[in-house]
């Protein structure tokens, strides 16, 4: 049950339930504020001077990146049926993310066209948010469970609280959304059929529940209410020494982003592996078996199938060759990217340990990685690592085929009637924060004109502003605002 402390005057606290009722009600993983933090510091650690910064970087696509970062957890919102909440849910997983990519390598090449351009800036903010969810529920959600063993009913929502305090208040874009290669996807992948003006519906509720977190985020009521709920998780949001938390998972987000870019230009992955925790060459991991602190953290760049995963292909050895009795646990099963590897018995200390990993694990897509290896220490002293993780701020090669934003084919620019089945374009409201997106109130639609999908194209909608259901929801927020500012 959401709970609202608490606060000056009745409008404001009317306020902040309209806004709350539409926070996605997932049990846990990132609040969306969050998550387009998230979004926003893997553009900033992105390499400048590749094709892939020049695309996320891209102030015409932030429209289409942030809705990307959202659209996940529309499935959660209120009035969501439970098709749209499976489909929703689909959403968050790589199944129908690559096959959206697909779909996108299926209707064009580089140089990207402009139409492509906005394809992958959606795409490259589902793959954000569902990297993040694992990333974040695996490591930082587990441990605030270990640590502050209370109900975790309401983590989302007050993590989230305290992120946007600590950070800012979050953006509400101007949404961008491919309906149809989404709705063939939702089919085909998931077996449900989703009707588009409900799905958009469900967007713009998301956009309201950022707008909601926003407002909790402005009362300090709140902020300590949601910090006293979870105080470990309070402290640590920000600790790099916490895996898990935002800023590791931008971390591992920028490095997703790359290796998607690399198979969208038909490459091979950078690395088998991501991420790890603790980091190749660190010191000081726990030695305690029964702590989670002496858990071994893998996060893969594929999708891992669950069925082909044993615990034979995970290697802990110790300086002198003692290999350590692990439990693995593929979080999140079939389909995710997170391994822990769970000491049996306690680690030595002030030793250096080599974790590998054997070569073919196998992910969902049938593929086989190569192997991996890297090392720490449970003594004070960092050891040299095996890696050098410098590969990850290289800009990326592909720079010459493409294009910028003013370059490519499709057709651009174009506004298609109400029935554009490719894509539409529609406004879930303007931001009055002062969050680091720009602002979209002047941002284009893509599409050849008419709905007509052309070679690949996208027919877009675009959406007046205050129409339909969740226009009137903004009418009533607008209307609320003005009273609590006469009211203050």
């Amino acid at each position: 049950m959401i709970t609202v402390r608490s606060s000056s005057t009745l409008p404001f606290r009317l306020l902040v339930v309209l806004g709350i009722l539409t926070i996605p009600a997932a049990a846990n993983g990132n609040g969306n504020v969050s998550h387009q933090w998230v979004t926003h510091a893997a553009i900033d650690a992105t390499p400048e001077g590749g094709s892939l910064r020049l695309l996320v970087d891209d102030a015409a696509l932030r429209p289409m990146l942030d809705t990307g970062t959202m659209f996940p957890d529309w499935g959660y919102t209120p009035g969501a049926t439970a098709q749209e909440r499976d489909a929703g849910e689909a959403s968050h997983w790589e199944p129908v993310q690559d096959a959206y990519r697909e779909w996108i390598l299926a209707n064009y090449a580089p140089p990207w066209s402009e139409d492509a351009r906005r394809h992958l800036a959606f795409y490259l903010g589902m793959t954000s948010h569902g990297m993040a969810d694992q990333s974040y529920d695996a490591m930082f959600f587990e441990r605030s469970e270990f640590y502050d063993p209370v109900d975790h009913s309401e983590f989302d929502q007050d993590t989230d609280v305290m992120w946007a305090a600590t950070t800012g208040p979050g953006m509400v874009p101007r949404a961008w959304i491919p309906a149809a290669p989404m709705l063939e996807l939702f089919q085909s992948i998931v077996g449900v059929g989703i009707d588009e003006p409900s799905m958009t519906q469900q967007v713009g509720f998301v956009g309201v529940g950022i707008a909601g977190v926003n407002l909790l985020a402005d009362d300090p009521a709140q902020v300590a209410a949601a910090e006293a709920d979870y105080p470990w998780a309070a402290v640590h949001d920000d600790d790099p020494a916490v895996p898990g938390n935002p800023p590791h998972e931008a971390e591992i987000v920028r490095r997703y982003w790359r290796s998607n870019w690399a198979l969208l230009h038909g490459d091979t992955l950078p690395r088998p592996v991501l991420w790890t925790h603790p980091a190749d060459g660190s010191a000081g991991h726990d030695i305690t078996a029964v702590s989670i602190e002496s858990w071994i953290s893998v996060v893969f760049a594929r999708a891992l199938s669950a069925a082909a995963l044993d615990v034979g292909q995970f290697h802990v050895v110790d300086s002198s060759g003692g290999e350590v009795p692990l439990q693995l646990q593929l979080f999140y099963g079939d389909g995710s990217h997170v391994v822990h590897l769970r000491p049996m018995i306690d680690l030595l200390p002030d030793e250096v340990y080599v974790v590998t990993v054997d070569p073919d694990v196998t992910t969902i897509h049938g593929e086989s990685l190569p192997g991996w290896s890297f090392t720490f220490s449970t003594g004070d002293r960092a050891v040299p690592p095996l890696n050098d993780d410098g590969v990850w701020d290289v800009p990326d090669p592909y720079g010459e085929d493409d294009g910028g934003s003013s370059g490519g084919e499709g057709t651009s620019g174009g506004v298609a009637d109400e029935t554009g089945s490719a894509g539409s374009t529609t406004t879930i409201g303007t931001s009055t924060t002062t969050g680091d997106a720009p602002s979209t109130s002047g941002s284009s639609t893509a599409g050849a004109s008419g709905g007509d999908e052309g070679a690949g194209g996208c027919g877009c909608v675009q959406s007046e502003r205050g129409r339909g259901p969740f226009g009137f929801g903004w009418l009533v927020l607008g209307w609320l605002m003005v009273v609590r500012r006469r009211t203050a």
